[in-house]
């Protein structure tokens, strides 16, 4: 078969709204707790600001109809009689001068004088209520009592200003002040702590938006045609478990029947697309991805267990010597094995439960490169390949360490697994070139964990209606050479 050589040219698909409201929303649930842990703690420092800083405002207010004096000469006598009538004309100019009124020197120092205080503990402002010769009188300050004393003497030492200015005027008291019991700004650290928690969350949704807009991952087959310009041989479903009260068989593997009946059918699929790209002859295939979790050793076993029910010769070769995760997905010691051969370097034995064969090293603690050009392991895979029907590599992951590369060297096709939304394009696309360099068939790629619903962009569905709780290939960071190798053996029955 010819290697897809002519495949190296990469082409940016379009932004696909289905596909960023998909990355939307799975920013959303990633990110969402960003999104409330800023409205929290902004929230917290604008309450505690709003509590330490809090200053109390009591108001009191009285509102009063204005009377202008008319003067009238009565009797022969010429002596002058006084009345006052209704002015809403005065009312008005009232509310205005009043502030003048109010910040002259000698009504301030009769009511410092009246309160016996050295300046005045509160302000006092003029509205003149549209249409009328009312008005009212407003005291704003930091003691309820002190305040309301302090409009008493402003209304009683007004006129002794008031005269100069705009005449001799008449308040008439028609609603009497009282002691106020409350701060009039009592609820304003509601508002501002609400602000800030609504900024909060401004901020977490506008981290995620750009996480959505700028995400360049691999979320459905057209991605792997038109951004990676390969081939994609199948779509394997997501699997997640319910959670139960009682321990049950997580595994991904075809044998459990909590995988449910979609992940089995993937395989088939899969399967058949394989065999129709393989050469005859080309029995040795290679099973990589660009980072770890990507759920290549799920894919490794599950393949060899599909073709090994239709009576093949399989042999699965655990090449993944530094972070191995095929023994804790089978079962680790509690499998039931029978041993085919034993040597110096290496076992191979008969998995009864799932009908191939495992060959796999029993020291992990040389290097890839040293153990691969043992002679005696070369001489024995060439006698392998005769042996078997087909033969499933399962490497480490090419974009992490260079084994990958070195193994593809002895390969005759490769098959690049790729998990749904995981690994960034360019990662992946370095990767794949290192494959293409080599001389083995580049068969294409396997899209991993396809989820369903508005988080999701292959249309698949969680298999057998199991849900949350569990979900394989989520355990480590994409392609991080770091956090190859080392990972928590309770993890390594997800990924892999």
């Amino acid at each position: 078969m010819k290697k897809n050589d002519d495949r190296k040219e990469y082409n940016d698909s379009p932004v696909d709204v289905r596909v960023l409201l998909g990355d939307i929303w799975r920013g959303i649930v990633k990110f969402g707790w960003i999104a409330v842990v800023l409205a929290v703690v902004l929230s917290g420092i604008q309450f505690y600001r709003s509590y330490v800083n809090f200053t109390p405002v009591y108001n009191v207010s009285a509102t009063f109809t204005v009377h202008t004096e008319n003067r009238v000469l009565t009797g022969d006598n010429g002596i002058a009689a006084y009345s006052y009538y209704y002015d809403r004309e005065t009312a008005d100019q009232l509310a205005t001068v009043f502030p003048h009124i109010i910040g002259n020197k000698i009504v301030k120092a009769r009511v410092c004088e009246d309160l016996g205080v050295a300046s005045m503990p509160a302000s006092v402002t003029a509205a003149c209520v549209s249409g009328t010769n009312m008005i009212t009188l407003t005291a704003s300050g930091s003691e309820p009592q002190l305040t309301y004393d302090t409009l008493l003497s402003v209304i009683e030492n007004y006129p002794s200003v008031s005269d100069y200015i705009i005449g001799r005027t008449k308040l008439v008291m028609i609603n009497e002040p009282t002691v106020p019991k409350k701060p009039a700004n009592s609820g304003a650290w509601v508002s501002s702590v609400l602000n800030a928690a609504v900024i909060g969350l401004a901020l977490g949704l506008a981290w995620i938006m750009i996480y959505a807009f700028f995400r360049k991952t691999i979320r459905t087959k057209d991605d792997i045609r038109t951004v990676l310009n390969q081939r994609c041989i199948a779509v394997l479903p997501q699997v997640v478990f319910k959670k139960y009260r009682r321990e049950i068989d997580r595994r991904i593997l075809i044998t459990n029947p909590l995988v449910g009946s979609e992940f089995l059918d993937s395989l088939r699929l899969l399967k058949s697309s394989f065999q129709s790209l393989v050469a005859e002859g080309k029995n040795t295939v290679m099973i990589t991805s660009t980072a770890p979790s990507e759920g290549k050793t799920v894919v490794s076993v599950n393949f060899a267990s599909i073709f090994a029910k239709d009576e093949k010769k399989v042999l699965l070769m655990d090449i993944d010597l530094r972070d191995s995760g095929i023994k804790e997905l089978l079962g680790g010691e509690n499998v039931a094995k029978t041993k085919k051969e034993d040597t110096k370097y290496y076992r191979i034995e008969t998995i009864d439960s799932l009908g191939f064969d495992l060959f796999t090293f029993k020291s992990r603690s040389e290097s890839v490169q040293k153990i691969m050009r043992t002679e005696e392991i070369m001489r024995r895979f060439v006698g392998l390949k005769n042996e078997y029907d087909v033969i499933f590599i399962d490497t480490p992951p090419c974009g992490v360490i260079s084994d990958a590369s070195v193994i593809a060297q002895s390969v005759d096709s490769i098959v690049y697994v790729i998990r749904e939304d995981a690994v960034m394009q360019t990662a992946i696309r370095a990767g794949i070139n290192s494959m293409l360099e080599t001389k083995a068939d580049f068969l294409g790629c396997i899209l991993n964990g396809a989820a369903g619903g508005l988080g999701g962009y292959s249309g698949y569905y969680s298999y057998g209606g199991y849900y949350k709780n569990y979900r394989y290939g989520y355990s480590y960071g994409y392609g991080r050479s770091y956090g190859y190798g080392r990972k928590n053996k309770k993890d390594k029955n997800k990924a892999n």
